[in-house]
């Protein structure tokens, strides 16, 4: 995994996104993340190659309010930008399910796979303090993971007690690892210093750390302002 430290890592991100986009002949799918992730969202211009690219969130909260959506806070720091104007939103319809949330999204995913010409993935991932990416997170134990992620399936309902929004769709770990064909982290602030060092310093199942992902990952790149502590 290689690691780019900086003042502004969401600017160095992005503008590595891009060339990983315009560097592409073919079409490309690109899941973002939400929270702090989203400040990679402005240094991400118009791509000049003649390819689709469209962009997606990676994992979603099931809220329909603009403060709390991944999506709809997308779209209201970003209306004009580039993404915007090529992005799926993800926000449940009004009375949807969870469940029925989470597999419309999935299919939507699946058809853009579907018809892509020569595809090329790329999945924006943050990490909590907890160690959980995406819309994963910690589980005591490899059944309980496998249960809410399972290996067959691209993206899933999520709901656990105890988050401040406990209802969430993710795509799912074994998609990171074996289908999206490039990871992009992205880690910044003084309350993500602890998590960084210890998953770059100690090994952890997935299960225990979701984001031990982007370590197993052949094609992963991690941007961060903190300073790494050396082994």
């Amino acid at each position: 995994m290689e690691i780019h430290i900086s003042d502004n890592p969401a600017k160095k991100l992005g503008e590595t996104l891009t060339e990983e986009i315009i560097g592409h002949t073919g079409d490309t799918v690109c899941f973002l993340s939400g929270g702090s992730a989203l400040e990679v969202v402005k240094y991400i211009p118009a791509p000049e190659n003649e390819c689709r690219t469209i962009f997606m969130m990676g994992d979603e909260r099931w809220s329909r309010e603009k403060d709390e959506n991944n999506s709809l806070q997308l779209l209201s720091k970003y209306p004009d930008s580039p993404v915007a104007k090529n992005f799926i939103a993800s926000v449940p319809e009004e009375n949807e399910s969870l469940r029925d949330f989470a597999v419309r999204i999935e299919n939507q995913i699946l058809n853009q796979i579907k018809n892509a010409q020569n595809l090329k993935i790329i999945s924006l991932l943050g990490i909590g303090p907890d160690g959980h990416t995406a819309g994963i997170f910690p589980q005591p134990n490899q059944e309980s993971f496998l249960e809410l992620y399972p290996d067959d399936r691209t993206y899933v309902p999520v709901h656990i007690e105890g988050l401040k929004i406990d209802s969430r769709a993710s795509l799912t770990p074994h998609f990171l690892l074996h289908t999206a064909d490039k990871l992009f982290a992205y880690v910044t602030g003084e309350n993500k210093t602890d998590i960084l060092n210890s998953l770059l310093k100690t090994k952890k199942e997935v299960y225990e750390r979701p984001a031990e992902l982007i370590k197993q990952h052949q094609n992963a790149e991690l941007f961060t302002d903190i300073d790494i502590i050396e082994a």
